[in-house]
Order: C-alpha cells, then structure tokens, then sequence
C-alpha cells in the first residue's frame, strides 16, 4: 500500500501585504519498516525530475521556466532530511516557516512558497513510481497546483529524503528573490481625495490619498491598482508610476 500526504504553503515579503498558507506541526506516525538504505541514484533522478517535470508543465501552461538555485535547493534538501529522521511532517515540522528555512540558507527573498509531501511504501521503490506521486500528485491538487503555475516565481530547489528506503519526503520551494521587487509610485493629481485599492491574490489594501500626495511601496506580486469607487484597475508587474486624474481615473505618470 503506499500513502501520501502532501501540503502547501506561501509566504510573501511585501510593503503592505504578508500572506501565508501553512499548515501547524504535524507529527506522523512513525515507520514501521526498516532496514531500507538509502538509495542516492533514486533520490538524485527524483529531485531533478520534479525540477523538470514543473517545468514541461509550465511550459505546457504557456509560462516561463524556473530555474534551479542552490540556496533554495539546499534549505528543500535539510527540510527534506529533518522530516525524514524525525518522522515530523508539516510546514513548521522544525519549528521554522519555508521562508526562514529558506532565508537561513542564504537566500533573499522577495516570495517563498513550498510544496512537500511523503509516500510510504511497501513494495520495490522506483525513481519512477516517487516522481509519478509526487510530481502528478502536486499537479492533481489545486493548491500545490497554483504554487507550480505561479507566474511571478522565478526559482526552484527540491530534494527528497529517506532514512529507511521505505518512507521518502520530498520538499519543493518556490521564490522570487527581493531583487526581482518592483517599486510602484502613484500620485493623487486630481482636487479631492481618492481611496485607492491594491490588489494581489486574496489579499486587499485601501489606502486614502489626498490631493499631491503620493504613495510609494515595493511590491512581489503583481498588483492591481484601482480606485475604490471604480472597477477599472491597472495591473502591475515591474515598476511603474501612475496618476489619479480630475476624471477619476488612473494613468501612467509622464515623470518619473
């Protein structure tokens, strides 16, 4: 019989807006086989299939490439190895979020989400039975799904881990890194003051800007900007500079 678990989690660094899906320590049971060695050739061929295999589905969803990066591959690879010598499973298993793990490794971040899982198994383990699990199985849950296709990651590390070559854990960060912030700028140049609403995944802010005042903050994830008595909006992916006009919209800002 195999099992397998997984879970997800986001974690945001922006100026207004800190989002997380995560979920608390969970404490699986413990193996009940033992023995199994640990086989470096499955695990190697696991860790860069996931890599590979996020990437021909995003290319198949008409989305960039990530691209491996070493911090991220090693925080995934001790988080990996934790939960496999302690049999704690979960986001904070070791009492830290991805992105601390993440940041802990040496990697700045801007976005980190996360998707981990674990399969017990009781029959031969095959790198192609893991990455069928695994990979599909992230690509089967919306969630995970979602951390896979998100548009504004740009990097990736994974690893897989077993103590017993029975029960195998696999960890996959996602992030942007603080380099890749953008600065959005936007001006209030009509004569009464507008409330202005930004917009980014679940997650809304309404800021009050009086006349000639200016709101300056640096952001991870696209944003929609807009007034609140409006449902027009801009959406911003890089820096950018707008204007509340006299007419009561939004424009892109001639200066800088």
């Amino acid at each position: 019989m195999n099992h397998l678990i997984s879970h997800i989690s986001l974690y945001s660094l922006m100026s207004i807006i800190t989002m997380g899906i995560a979920s608390g320590q969970d404490a699986r049971p413990a193996s009940t086989a033992t023995g199994s060695a640990k086989s470096t050739e499955i695990i190697t061929a696991v860790q860069r299939a996931i890599v590979d295999q996020t990437n021909e589905f995003r290319k198949s969803n008409q989305l960039e490439a990530v691209q491996r990066n070493e911090p991220l591959m090693q925080a995934a690879k001790k988080f990996a190895e934790f939960m496999a010598r302690t049999d704690k499973y979960g986001h904070r298993a070791n009492g830290m979020t991805p992105a601390q793990r993440a940041e802990k490794a040496g990697y700045d971040y801007c976005i980190v989400r996360e998707n981990i899982a674990y399969r017990t198994n009781t029959g031969d383990v095959t790198a192609a039975s893991l990455i069928e699990v695994f990979v599909q199985g992230w690509i089967d849950s919306p969630p995970h799904r979602e951390n896979m296709l998100a548009d504004y990651i740009t990097q990736t590390g994974a690893a897989v881990a077993t103590t017993d070559g029975v029960t195998y854990y696999a960890v996959q960060l996602f992030g942007r890194p603080q380099s890749a912030a953008f600065q959005l700028k936007l001006t209030n140049d009509s004569q009464k003051t507008e409330t202005i609403r930004f917009e980014a995944n679940d997650q809304r802010d309404e800021v009050e800007l009086q006349p000639q005042m200016t709101v300056t903050m640096t952001r991870c994830l696209p944003t929609k900007v807009s007034l609140a008595r409006s449902d027009e909006s801009k959406t911003v992916r890089s820096d950018a500079t707008f204007r509340v006009t006299n007419e009561g919209t939004i424009e892109p800002s001639e200066t800088p």
